[in-house]
């Protein structure tokens, strides 16, 4: 599992005016939780969080340097949240959830699909139920995606959650819950399929 630094200052001063003029100087607004400890407020760099999040994948886990009176506290964080304007363009408040590295964690991975499935090849389609599954694991364990080879797959053929082997990892989802399966091609496009040889026949005799 990827770590990546990522540096925040303490903030003692919260509010949606205080929030704005955090925002025009370059800074992002932020809070910090976890289980049994304090919420923290803090903000991070506008430019810093463009920067390393820039190729990140999902479920990273940053080490926060958060500078205080006192010194630096450093500690392992997750992203919860990411709150955005209405265009979906600017970062608003940013969500951090201190993980213990011993205790684990629930978290969203995501599917990669691999190959073509001979059904496709065939003219079935891919019918795609899930994108992403529900895992526990310790954060240290946390798949960067789940990949299935899906090649060898014929039409009628599925692949469900309990298909899956991850070691260390639990699966959230019930074992029964279909990721995928290849459907024959549907009524609408046979018929369309038949139609094009007779709109060409009736042409050829006019």
């Amino acid at each position: 599992m990827e770590q990546v630094l990522i540096k925040a200052d303490k903030r003692n001063s919260t509010g949606k005016g205080v929030a704005r003029k955090f925002r025009a100087a370059g800074r992002i607004p932020a809070i910090l939780y976890g289980t049994n400890i304090e919420p923290v407020s803090i903000t991070i760099s506008a430019r810093d969080w463009e920067y390393v999040t820039r190729h990140m994948k999902r479920n990273v886990i940053f080490d926060m340097e958060i500078q205080e009176e006192t010194g630096v506290d450093k500690r392992p964080v997750m992203v919860k949240e990411v709150q955005r304007d209405g265009l979906g363009t600017k970062i608003m408040h940013i969500d951090f959830f201190q993980v213990s590295m011993e205790q684990t964690v629930e978290v969203e991975v995501s599917i990669h699909l691999k190959g073509k499935a001979k059904g496709e090849v065939l003219g079935g389609i891919i019918d795609i139920h899930l994108r992403s599954i529900r895992v526990e694991c310790l954060p240290n364990q946390i798949p960067e995606e789940i990949s299935l080879d899906i090649s060898e797959l014929d039409i009628g053929d599925s692949i469900h959650v309990s298909d899956i082997s991850l070691p260390g990892v639990k699966l959230v989802e019930h074992g029964e819950i279909a990721i995928l399966s290849i459907i024959p091609p549907t009524v609408e496009e046979k018929r369309g399929a038949a139609e094009i040889p007779e709109a060409a026949a009736e042409e050829k005799v006019e």
